[in-house]
């Protein structure tokens, strides 16, 4: 290796090392691996979400809220989830405050402030998912089946899992947490999986293009409208702030490792190429349009759009601005059933411009440039 073939590495690695750290830095971590968490804190508009005649409260010995009044009559009591255990859903942490009454039975349940995306969350609110623990007993709780929201399964699954977890502790029992169907689960671990597998064959052994498309359809099926589990920005900045969670978002730790991987060993682009859903929906696009293609033009005096884009969304972040970074890539668009127009008409452009452009999206992808960054390859060749 050239001395500056080591120039570029360095450089390449450092930037990116800079960057991660600043954001981990500035979402509370004193350094890279460890993140002193925020305690979760109640204040009395909480409890007037649940109580809307709440004048204070108190906390007992047993660690729950007695919530009074303008009476010394107690009116009800509120559980604070993160004190009998942590759940987990896309961004972070999940809180709920849960208010019962004297028989233990669940009045309503909130969720405290979190890092999930709005959509997210306005789609586990009403009878349909988190109104259907109203009037029942936490004992009955543990055990209560109540249906995962589709395109938003992490985070009812904290939600219910948070819930379970709670009344158990109280209820001094054991809840099961299954959130759906073992069967449905298996499944979808096993198409995961199957996908993985199959994706290395395609980028390692000779004679598989030809099979592409049908790849594609199948990469489109199950990342991104089964799983909805795309690699963003949003889930990244997520990681540094709160950590790997592997329970709750394993399969997107292991395509975020096999992305790294196989990208710093040869395969550069690996992720972009072979499991993005959005990168797959663009180039059954470009695939099946009458149009003639060309490239977007994105590179500006040497500096491409997409470090450019990476750029601004880093140095926001770092001035303190905290912009939703879910609504700053399309990959919520496979979440249609609950996203909002907006980020549907996202999608929709990116599809439309791919009728006459190649892959328009990845020309400014942040995430990408980020996998992009981390390879040895992209240096590889440079004279030394």
């Amino acid at each position: 290796m050239g001395k500056q073939q080591i120039g570029a590495t360095v450089y390449q690695y450092s930037l990116i090392l800079i960057i991660l750290v600043a954001i981990a830095y500035s979402g509370g971590r004193d350094f890279l691996f460890h993140n002193n968490e925020a305690e979760v804190t109640v204040v009395l508009d909480d409890i007037q979400e649940i109580y809307p005649t709440a004048e204070y409260y108190t906390k007992n010995r047993q660690g729950a809220f007695d919530v009074y009044g303008n009476s010394i009559d107690k009116i009800g009591s509120a559980l604070l989830s993160s004190d009998y255990s942590q759940q987990f859903g896309y961004g972070g942490s999940v809180p709920l405050l849960i208010g019962v009454d004297d028989n233990l039975t669940i009045t309503k349940v909130i969720l405290l402030p979190n890092h999930e995306t709005g959509d997210y969350i306005e789609a586990i609110y009403g009878n349909k998912f988190i109104g259907k623990w109203q009037g029942v007993n936490l004992e009955d709780a543990m055990q209560l089946h109540v249906d995962i929201v589709s395109g938003a399964t992490l985070t009812s699954k904290a939600v219910i899992a948070g819930i379970r977890h709670t009344a158990s502790s109280v209820m001094e029992s054991d809840a099961s947490l299954i959130t759906e169907s073992n069967l449905w689960t298996t499944i979808k671990d096993v198409l995961f999986l199957s996908l993985m597998l199959l994706s290395l064959a395609m980028a390692y052994k000779k004679g598989t293009a030809k099979y592409r498309s049908l790849y594609l359809l199948l990469v489109l099926a199950i990342m991104g409208l089964i799983l909805n589990n795309a690699l963003s920005v949003r889930l990244l900045h997520g990681w540094l702030q709160h950590g790997f969670v592997w329970r709750a978002n394993w399969q997107s730790s292991v395509v975020f490792i096999l992305a790294l991987t196989l990208s710093f060993f040869g395969k550069r682009k690996f992720y972009c190429n072979y499991l993005c859903p959005m990168g797959a929906l663009q180039e059954l696009t470009n695939h099946f349009t009458p149009f003639k293609k060309r490239k977007l033009p994105t590179r500006f005096k040497g500096i491409t759009a997409k470090e450019i884009y990476l750029t601004l969304i880093a140095g926001a972040l770092l001035l303190g601005f905290t912009p939703e970074l879910s609504y700053l890539e399309p990959f919520m668009f496979f979440s249609f059933r609950i996203v909002g127009i907006g980020l549907i008409i996202f999608g929709l452009i990116v599809v439309a411009l791919s009728l006459f452009f190649t892959k328009p999206w990845c020309s400014v992808c942040p995430t990408g440039c980020i996998l992009d960054t981390i390879s040895y390859e992209k240096v590889k060749n440079i004279d030394s």
